[in-house]
């Protein structure tokens, strides 16, 4: 079988590298890690070689590059379905239509929480205050999620039941409404949803290496 290389940015800078990486160690396959430096443009000349489109995360498997987590995510499931490898995506049509529009929601969406509240600010000893349309776009997104864990789905703690696609694609901002101290009380479901997310062995492979790297920022 032909290696799986990820190229990813650093871990406490880099939020669309994690999702790649978690989908994978989710799927239980072993991959190479290979570190673009972000900051300070370190990792620029590396970056023109294997991105076609200059950003991480980027895939190689065999003579395919992806870039893209969600062309990466899309691609592992198609490439190594389950049984074998656990799911990404709900097997049954309705579900699964529904975890992709949440998943696309994230991956698009929700950019003054992105903006106010960046990745790296996260992994500071002190964050600064965010601002207000920031606060108001992580409510928003509690309010989406709470109504969400609230519908009729198929049965576990997470988006789609079981882990998997959509709970990938919200973990980095949900790393960013715990480190911001974003209130939950009015939506206790998410609040609930947020500990569970961030607590599974996936997402913690990422995010306790993410906490021992001395601070970075976004280029």
């Amino acid at each position: 079988m032909d290696p799986l290389v990820l190229y990813v940015g650093e871990k406490n800078v880099s939020s669309w590298s994690m999702r790649a990486y978690v989908a994978l160690v989710h799927k239980r396959l072993e991959f190479d890690e290979r570190l673009v430096e972000l900051v300070g443009g370190r990792g620029d000349a590396l970056l023109e070689r294997v991105s076609p489109t200059g950003l991480v995360p980027v895939l190689q498997h065999g003579v395919l590059t992806i870039p893209d987590s969600l062309a990466i995510i899309e691609y592992l499931e198609e490439a190594f379905p389950p049984p074998d490898h656990p799911a990404l995506w709900p097997v049954e049509r309705c579900a699964r239509a529904r975890a992709r529009w949440l998943a696309a929601t994230m991956h698009s969406g929700f950019t003054a929480l992105r903006a106010g509240m960046s990745f790296h600010l996260c992994f500071l000893p002190e964050r600064p205050d965010p601002p207000m349309d920031a606060v108001a776009d992580a409510a928003a997104l509690l309010r989406l999620l709470d109504r969400t864990l609230g519908e009729p789905r198929p049965p576990g703690p997470f988006l789609a039941g079981e882990f998997g696609a959509p709970d990938i694609f919200f973990a980095p901002a949900l790393v960013r409404l715990d480190a911001f101290g974003i209130p939950t009380d009015e939506t206790p479901r998410a609040a609930v949803y947020l500990r569970t997310v961030l607590d599974h062995p996936a997402v913690r492979r990422w995010l306790d290496p993410a906490r021992a790297l001395p601070p970075g920022r976004e280029e």
